[in-house]
C-alpha cells in the first residue's frame, strides 16, 4: 500500500470516526466531533486536520438538522478548519519542547474553539452565544483531552507516519 492511499485511508475512517463522535450529543451539534480531527492533525499534518475537522462539524450538524442554520454551520467548519491549523502549527513548531507545544496549543485550540467563535457569531445568534459558552467549553476539553490519551496509547509507527512520509520512507 502506498504512502498516499495509507494516508487517504487514514483521512476516511477519522471522518468516520468524526460522524461517530459527532453523534454523541452535549448540546444541538456540540458534539465529540473533532478529537478525530485534533488526531488526524498531530499524526497527518494541519491541512488533512482541517478536512476531517470541516466534514466532522458539517456532518455532526447536518445529523443534528442544522440547528443553528447551514451559514452559521458553514462559519463554524471554517473556523474548526482554523483552529485545526493553528493547533497543528503550535504543535509542529515547538516539537522540540512536547510539553510546552501541547500547553500551548491546547490553550489555543480551546480560544479559538469557544471565545473567538462565539465571539465571531454574536452578530449572528446574540444572547444564544451565553447559553452555548458551557456546552461548548465542556466539548472542547472532552475533545481536546480524548485526543492526548489517545495520542499517548498508539504505536510509534502511527505516531511517526506524517515523518515518515516526509521523508519519502512510507512507501
Amino acid at each position: 500500500m502506498t504512502t498516499k492511499t495509507r494516508k487517504l485511508t487514514i483521512v476516511a475512517l477519522m471522518i468516520a470516526l468524526s460522524i461517530l463522535g459527532g453523534n454523541i450529543k452535549i448540546l444541538g451539534s456540540i458534539a465529540l466531533d473533532s478529537f478525530p480531527a485534533f488526531l488526524s492533525t498531530i499524526i497527518l499534518g494541519p491541512a488533512m486536520g482541517m478536512v476531517v475537522a470541516f466534514f466532522g462539524h458539517m456532518f455532526s450538524a447536518l445529523f443534528a438538522g442544522f440547528p443553528s442554520t447551514l451559514p452559521v454551520h458553514l462559519i463554524i467548519a471554517t473556523l474548526m478548519m482554523v483552529c485545526m491549523f493553528v493547533y497543528g502549527y503550535i504543535r509542529n513548531k515547538w516539537s522540540d519542547r512536547p510539553v510546552l507545544s501541547k500547553v500551548a496549543s491546547i490553550i489555543a485550540a480551546y480560544l479559538i474553539n469557544v471565545p473567538l467563535d462565539l465571539l465571531i457569531l454574536y452578530p449572528i445568534l446574540k444572547q444564544l452565544v451565553f447559553v452555548l459558552f458551557v456546552p461548548l467549553t465542556i466539548a472542547t476539553l472532552v475533545n481536546l483531552f480524548l485526543t492526548e490519551i489517545v495520542y499517548a496509547v498508539l504505536p510509534e509507527k502511527i505516531k511517526n507516519f506524517s515523518i515518515a512520509q516526509n521523508s519519502g520512507k512510507g512507501n
